[in-house]
């Protein structure tokens, strides 16, 4: 079993860039499962979030 990690920074890709990133990747390989968790950054100027995706594929 592998793993492929991603993450997604909204000021530097769309959601859709990084949807199709995804997909694209999961298309071509045996998905096992996957996980993902959301961190929120930045203060009380401006907040944003992060999202982490782990797939887990054969």
């Amino acid at each position: 079993m592998k793993i492929k990690l991603f993450f997604y920074y909204k000021w530097q890709q769309s959601l859709e860039n990084f949807e199709q990133e995804v997909n694209d990747f999961m298309a071509t390989v045996q998905v096992i499962d996957v996980k993902h968790s959301t961190a929120t950054v930045g203060d009380s100027d401006g907040m944003g979030a992060i999202a982490g995706l782990l797939v887990l594929y054969r």
